[in-house]
């Protein structure tokens, strides 16, 4: 009896990490990204997102672990696009200050700059474009592991 339950344990786990791991492949459908473009969120190309970074912008990479590490924005922290919405209020409490956030191509960064705005964040613009614009810019790029909001949370 404890083999049968200890069996029915094992793979109900192997399925809820088959499913989560799925689940978190999905991509942005471009009605997701459509919509979100349509909240009237703020984007600004890299010549302004320099000028935010300057004057003391925090800046959210809100894309996956492994392309993070592969290269980001100088001071970046990282904040995953999936936790952002459960974790906004932990991670980033004040919602005066200044936020760029980006990802890869501007997709994500436009789903997460709209869904800081309906939680009441006043200054978040989206890097248009996306860390792709940053690279084909020349500009200076990190890597390495996390820092900040997202450091502890398991790859």
């Amino acid at each position: 009896m404890r083999s049968l339950t200890r069996s029915f344990l094992i793979i109900g786990a192997i399925l809820i990490m088959l499913f989560n791991l799925t689940w978190a492949a999905t991509p942005l459908s471009d009605e997701r990204v459509k919509e979100a473009k349509q909240c009237g969120i703020q984007e600004v190309d890299v010549k302004g997102a320099k000028d935010l970074i300057a004057k003391g912008a925090i800046i959210l990479d809100v894309r996956e672990y492994t392309e993070y590490i592969a290269g980001h924005i100088p001071g970046a922290l990282w904040t995953p696009r999936g936790l952002m919405d459960f974790k906004a209020d932990e991670w980033i409490p004040d919602k005066d200050k200044v936020y760029l956030v980006y990802c890869k191509t501007g997709g994500r960064g436009a789903i997460v700059t709209c869904d800081l705005k309906k939680l009441g964040y006043k200054n978040v613009y989206n890097l248009k474009g996306g860390f792709d614009v940053w690279i084909k810019a020349g500009e200076t790029v990190e890597k390495g592991e996390p820092q900040g909001m997202g450091k502890g949370i398991k790859k």
